[in-house]
């Protein structure tokens, strides 16, 4: 074998040999498998590197295993977990309490209402509780960064710890609304705290990689990830560390490429729409390339100047409907956030994966309020269960989704939200509202999509002995739908009635799993075993 700087690549026996550069630190072998596919990496200490670079070897598989994999839109592939592995090790029984979005702007653990402090009391009581820190915390005084979007003030990082919570999920539209300030100034009063969090961090590796927070009983790892909503999230995405590239801050991101299902009529018109756009081609000096396109492989249409917007069409085939979007993960992100999941999975006792979706499955549904997970988000869920994950938390959407038992772990699509006061901007909280700010809050969060459901949450509580799921039990709450704007937000046991319509709802949802809920008073249970 070569020690040269080259990167030699020998398709004869089908394997990727690459030094790197002069120093040397370590040599990879990655075994390809039919179609590119990456099956095997291994790594060797170069005999003739300098002392002390072992590091600057690690660093360099890290980057190289996220930098290098044929394939991007393939399949990822992960060996799968013996039974040993794959079971649970937190000591006794243990409790999780889930909850969802946490757009909280303000203190509340010490509000002196009942149906507030009845609600935070389940939190205190799990053993571990986790949700989705939506939104930027900031000393609003002292703050050198630019304040936008949802803000929180600084002492909201302790009060969550006052209301139980010990870790939270990072990964979410939001990270940036306050720019890289706001990301680290968030991530340091959750530090201070006590408050483990996942998803963030100076660059991909640091994002990706899972939280780990030790308990009485155990340890407890979290990872957290996010799919980008519009292309402009995509700033939000950090970016690897390789070698003395330190990388961009942001967020573990899973990128996605999405297919709209049409009807043949449907993709005719599309067609010829596009083969009229083609007919003034010789008008423009430099042209763009055409993509070659049929009705079964799909058809990107032109619809914006740069081409990176250009929706994709094809027909839908027996048993798919028109409107359903079909989402493909990105393999390099897929096999990544599988890989972290494996980690955590071999150092930690409990394992959660959290996702921040908002993705729905049609283009018919209002986006927010999607309240059916589309394939890829169920195929996620699953795969993160197989690689190692006791639970899997999913937020995203500002309704209920339905819930799945898979292989014996509970698997939320969508927790609603927790908190919700995005009603508090920061004119409203500096005192600084004009006299339109009482009917904004009331148009914003009463009435978003003309429902009350982006008001209604749940907390879940999964129940494990002896490192096997026993029951979930699914306490619903409401979000001051009759309260004064100075409470709107904030979550209060739901009263009997509404608390089994919201109970019922989510058992409808979660029918095409074969879940079953049994509505116990203003409680649902789901009995595993």
């Amino acid at each position: 074998m070569s020690t040269g700087g080259d990167s030699t690549l020998t398709r004869e026996n089908r394997s990727f040999r690459m030094l790197y550069s002069r120093t040397r630190p370590c040599i990879v072998r990655l075994t390809i498998g039919p179609g590119g596919r990456a099956m095997h990496r291994q790594v060797f200490p170069n005999p003739t590197a300098r002392p002390g670079l072992g590091f600057t070897c690690l660093t360099f598989v890290l980057a190289y295993s996220l930098a290098v994999a044929p394939g991007a839109w393939a399949q990822a592939d992960l060996p799968p977990l013996d039974e040993r592995d794959r079971a649970m090790t937190m000591r006794g029984e243990f409790t999780l309490a889930g909850v969802g979005d946490l757009m909280i702007r303000r203190p509340a653990s010490r509000l002196a209402d009942p149906e507030v402090q009845a609600v935070l009391e389940i939190v205190r009581d799990a053993d571990l509780a986790v949700g989705n820190m939506e939104g930027e915390l900031a000393d609003l005084k002292a703050f050198d960064g630019p304040l936008n979007g949802f803000v929180g003030t600084h002492e909201v990082a302790g009060d969550l710890k006052l209301m139980g919570f010990d870790m939270v999920n990072r990964a979410q539209n939001h990270l940036l609304d306050s720019e890289f300030e706001g990301m680290f100034s968030t991530n340091a009063l959750l530090d201070e705290a006590g408050i483990a969090h996942a998803g963030t961090g100076r660059n991909l590796q640091e994002a990706a990689a899972p939280a780990f927070l030790e308990l009485g009983k155990g340890r407890a790892a979290l990872i957290g990830m996010h799919a980008p909503i519009f292309p402009e999230h995509n700033r939000l995405a950090a970016t690897p560390r390789i070698g003395n590239l330190g990388g961009r801050p942001g967020l573990n991101m899973l990128n996605l490429r999405e297919t709209i299902l049409v009807s043949d009529q449907q993709f005719n018109a599309l067609q010829q729409v596009h083969d009229e756009f083609q007919r003034f081609r010789g008008n423009f000096d430099n042209p763009r390339p055409v993509a070659a396109g049929s009705p079964t492989e799909g058809m990107r249409f032109p619809a914006s100047s740069s081409g990176r917007n250009d929706p994709t069409y094809r027909v839908a085939r027996a048993g798919e409907i028109p409107g359903t979007v079909i989402y493909q993960m990105n393999t390099d992100d897929l096999d990544r956030i599988l890989r972290n999941i494996r980690n955590a999975r071999q150092l930690g006792d409990f394992v959660i994966a959290a996702a921040h979706i908002h993705q729905g499955q049609s283009v018919l549904e209002t986006q927010h309020l999607s309240t059916r997970p589309p394939a890829f988000y169920v195929e996620l869920a699953h795969r993160a269960i197989d690689a190692g994950a006791d639970a899997f938390l999913g937020t995203g959407v500002q309704t209920l989704r339905g819930i799945e038992i898979y292989n014996g772990k509970p698997i939320f699509y969508g927790l609603g939200e927790f908190f919700r006061e995005a009603q508090w901007e920061l004119e409203v909280s500096t005192g600084n509202a004009d006299s339109n700010a009482s009917r904004r809050m009331q148009q914003f969060a009463r009435n978003f999509g003309g429902t009350t459901q982006s008001l209604e949450s749940l907390v879940a509580v999964s129940r494990f002995e002896d490192g096997e799921l026993t029951e979930v039990r699914l306490y619903p709450t409401e979000l001051g739908i009759d309260e004064p704007d100075s409470r709107l937000g904030i979550p209060r046991m739901a009263e009997l009635q509404h608390a089994q319509r919201i109970l019922q709802r989510v058992e409808r949802l979660s029918d095409q799993w074969g879940t079953q809920i049994d509505i116990e008073g203003n409680v649902g249970v789901i009995r595993v075993r």
